[in-house]
């Protein structure tokens, strides 16, 4: 799925496509493309044919799961960044991508659909102008703001859930607590609600 935000002349719409003209660096628009889970296609037609993106920041965003970074391209920074999520009641802690392209004048988001940062920009977007009329940087800056808080929240409860465990392992209550860590709960590698 495919979502484009454009600020122009002091609004901000959500729109079907892009106008090339939009792109120009000169351009008076500023930009939000979000894509949630893009095919093979959508990737090629978008990130590539329409923005120009380099093949293999295409190809990293395209990956399910990548390590975090920054890459300075010709004419935009490529960023790849973990959100965090914890689900206490399966023992389980997680990361999920969320790739950016940051432009002059554009910020395309590549994700699976669960980052919950991006869900609440695009919210304020479709509610303040001002959102996009700050610029992509801000916009960024805002997403990845969001992430961050997002972080407390689910490293009290990871916190809470060893103190318990260790609680238990002290006094001895609890039966096999070996078994709360067998492969099937441990610690999993996969991206979970940025």
């Amino acid at each position: 799925m495919i979502t484009v935000y454009v600020y122009r002349n002091g609004t901000t719409e959500t729109t079907d496509r892009i106008e090339p003209r939009w792109l120009d660096s000169a351009s008076a628009a500023t930009l939000w493309v979000d894509v949630v889970r893009p095919t093979p296609e959508e990737a090629q037609q978008l990130l590539a044919g329409a923005f120009h993106f380099h093949p293999l920041s295409v190809e990293d965003a395209l990956s399910e799961i990548h390590f975090p970074k920054v890459e300075p391209y010709d004419r935009y920074l490529y960023v790849i960044l973990h959100g965090i999520d914890f689900q206490a009641s399966e023992h389980e802690f997680a990361t999920r991508d969320v790739d950016f392209f940051l432009g002059d004048n554009y910020l395309v988001t590549v994700h699976d659909g669960h980052s919950r940062s991006i869900q609440k920009l695009k919210g304020l977007c479709q509610q303040h102008a001002r959102i996009l009329q700050e610029g992509p940087v801000a916009l960024m800056h805002r997403i990845v703001d969001s992430m961050v808080d997002n972080y407390e929240p689910e490293l009290t409860e990871l916190e809470v859930q060893m103190d318990e465990l260790e609680q238990e392992a002290v006094l001895g209550v609890g039966d096999n607590l070996m078994k709360r860590f067998s492969p099937s709960s441990a610690i999993s590698r996969r991206c979970v609600g940025s």
